[in-house]
């Protein structure tokens, strides 16, 4: 009887009607962010922004200790460093704002620092976690972020975010 009650919670509970119509994106009333492909080359190499060779030697994985566990609006991956697992995901929200990301930082009541990367507005985003969960989000054609979430203690979760968005805002493709 338990299992059945879970399994219709399980079916009802996920879904949900959301009023508007879906468009493609680049259309409707929102003016599409073209000069994104010339100010910041990087940010349209979507989940290949960096080789997974650069976001091991950046949180000090070997290379083939780092694997890809979901590519969509956010992409994300997981290595392993002699410290432990951590969790990496990159984000790039085209009509998205700085402004926005920093609002959502400040109802999950993370620590917000303002900092230039590569001379773009950013904020450095930490988390209460006992790991030292810790984001960087840019002001570069919309909203684009990394999140650096270690699985143990002791990993400058910070420094390792920082240097992957300072990686994505570089302007040499």
């Amino acid at each position: 009887m338990l299992a059945v009650l879970a399994a219709a919670t399980l079916a009802t509970g996920c879904g949900r009607t959301v009023e508007g119509t879906a468009t493609k994106a680049g259309t409707g009333d929102v003016a599409r962010n073209d000069d994104s492909e010339r100010k910041y080359p990087n940010l349209l190499k979507e989940c290949d922004v960096l080789t997974t060779d650069i976001l091991a030697e950046t949180v000090g994985a070997d290379p083939l200790d780092i694997q890809s566990t979901f590519v969509g609006a956010i992409c994300r991956w997981q290595a392993l460093n002699p410290a432990g697992l951590i969790d990496i995901t990159r984000f790039w929200f085209e009509q998205g704002s700085l402004d926005n990301e920093r609002q959502v930082a400040q109802e999950l009541q993370y620590q917000i620092e303002d900092r230039r990367i590569n001379g773009v507005d950013s904020i450095i985003m930490k988390t209460s976690d006992a790991n030292g969960g810790c984001g960087v989000a840019s002001d570069a054609a919309g909203a684009v972020g990394w999140w650096v979430n270690p699985q143990a203690p002791g990993i400058d979760a910070c420094g390792m975010a920082t240097k992957l968005m300072e990686l994505t805002l570089n302007t040499n493709s």
